[in-house]
Order: C-alpha cells, then sequence, then structure tokens
C-alpha cells in the first residue's frame, strides 16, 4: 500500500485540494458544491498558518493513505526527516511526496497574511482562488495517480 503526500507551503490550499481531489472526495468531472469550497476555507481559516500539520485527507482507490502537509520552504528537510523516522520506528510502507507548490500562487500567502482574512472579501477571494486552480491540481492529481499506476515513486 503506502502512504502519499501532497506538500506545500500553505497545506491547507493546493495540497490539501490535491489529496482531496486524489482520495475521491472532490470529483473529478466537477468543482466541489459551494459548502465543500466552504468547509475547504475553513479549514485555511483555522489551520493555513500553521507548519508541519500532516493532515489525513482519506484513502485513495488502492487503500493508500492520503495526506497533506504545509512546510513552508523546508519540503526537502521534512520529507528527509518523515522517511527516516518511518526507517527508524520500522515502518515498512514506502512514503510518496507529491508536490503541490506549483498550483498554489500568490493568493494563499495573502489570505493567511492579511488582517481581513475572517471577512467575505477574504472568503470570494478564496472562491475565485479555487475555482480558477481547481482544474490545473486536477490535471496535476491525474498525472501524479499514472506515475504511481505505472510503479513510479514520484
Amino acid at each position: 500500500m503506502g502512504r502519499i503526500i501532497y506538500y506545500s507551503y500553505w497545506g491547507t490550499y493546493a495540497a490539501y485540494t490535491m489529496a482531496a481531489i486524489h482520495a475521491g472526495i472532490y470529483k473529478q468531472d466537477r468543482l466541489p458544491q459551494a459548502e465543500w469550497i466552504a468547509a475547504q476555507y475553513d479549514l485555511c481559516r483555522r489551520y493555513g498558518g500553521q507548519y508541519g500539520n500532516l493532515i489525513y485527507v482519506g484513502l485513495d482507490s488502492r487503500f493508500r493513505e492520503i495526506y497533506s502537509l504545509g512546510c513552508r520552504q523546508h519540503s526537502g528537510m521534512v520529507a528527509r526527516a518523515l522517511k527516516h523516522i518511518s526507517k527508524i520506528f520500522q515502518i515498512e510502507e514506502p512514503l510518496c511526496f507529491i508536490d503541490a507548490r506549483p498550483m498554489e500562487g500568490k493568493i494563499p500567502g495573502l489570505l493567511q497574511r492579511c488582517s481581513f482574512q475572517w471577512s467575505r472579501t477574504a472568503e470570494r477571494l478564496f472562491e475565485a482562488w479555487f475555482s480558477n486552480k481547481y482544474w490545473a491540481c486536477l490535471k496535476q492529481v491525474q498525472s501524479a495517480m499514472q506515475e504511481l499506476e505505472d510503479g513510479n515513486n514520484i
């Protein structure tokens, strides 16, 4: 089986979106319902600024665990640490890290750093970001899933 970790600077924006697509929470043929987008925005508000949180998202069709991780610019260090911790504790299941940083853009950073984070304007900005980035995230997830299907450890 194994564990798949989507990571980015902020673990609740592109990384979570891609992990949710991979786990089948978000469908591949349409945008999620408004309630699901609002729930992800709430997740971003609550946990977006916390780094190092490994967020369990679900299982994929092959029963691999899917996670989201925010690690700022320390992705290489975090990936190595998780791999070595697995070795130390003799966890034999492979870890696969998928980079979601290129999907993120500037809006998540703006939302996390601004004082209007709790306003309706911020929520609309998130909705616009989500609607704009969803299809690019979907394409990356489909590519990653194909690589995994082909036996490649991304």
